[in-house]
């Protein structure tokens, strides 16, 4: 861990160039035991532009995906909004896509995210993330139920299209599953228009 892991104030931090995506610092407290952090806290984060409508649906899933070394998933843009972060002590790049309908689509933004980051995701942002430690915990908190009939309503855009300019960590030895590996590059993506979101 370094320095600028632990004690961190809560902050949001807006991304420009994909609207709606925030970036959190999120306060972690060590010791010699390890470290605790609350990970979510609906009204300190609220204020901080956390949107509202994350809760509207009434509905709330939390999922986590545990994650060797080099293994790299994405870029999927689902009908939902998520809520990510590390649920250890590893480490990932992640990426973000906006394939939503309009000026920003094909925007790409990407940073390092270890357990004092978390990652406000609008749904139609496609998100996708590599493994830089031993293992990572990603953990999405989405508010829509996974249900496999909503896969027609995702959007998928390659993960090593050029066009995107992603800085991945050693693309030749990233385990990739099949179905990622032959997502359609960004100039054949159909945009998500705001109908194909609600």
């Amino acid at each position: 861990m370094t320095e600028e892991f632990f004690e961190k104030q809560l902050a949001a931090h807006p991304i420009a160039q994909i609207p709606g995506l925030i970036k959190f610092d999120i306060p972690v407290h060590g010791d010699n035991r390890g470290w605790f952090k609350e990970n979510f806290q609906k009204e300190k984060m609220l204020p901080l532009g956390f949107p509202e409508q994350f809760f509207t649906a009434g509905k709330l899933q939390n999922n986590i995906s545990f994650n060797k070394k080099n293994v790299l998933r994405g870029l999927h843009a689902e009908p939902w909004d998520k809520y990510i972060s590390l649920a250890d002590s590893g480490r990932v790049i992640g990426a973000w896509v906006d394939l939503r309908e309009g000026e920003n689509f094909g925007n790409v933004y990407q940073t390092v995210i270890d357990a004092s980051v978390g990652m406000y995701v609008p749904r139609g942002v496609a998100n996708g993330f590599q493994v830089l430690s031993d293992t990572a915990s990603y953990s999405y908190l989405v508010n829509d139920y996974w249900a496999l009939e909503l896969k027609p309503k995702w959007a998928f855009v390659n993960y090593s299209d050029p066009a995107l300019g992603i800085q991945w960590e050693n693309l030749a030895e990233a385990e990739v599953s099949e179905a990622d590996k032959n997502h359609p590059l960004l100039k054949d993506v159909v945009s998500l228009t705001k109908d194909m979101l609600d």
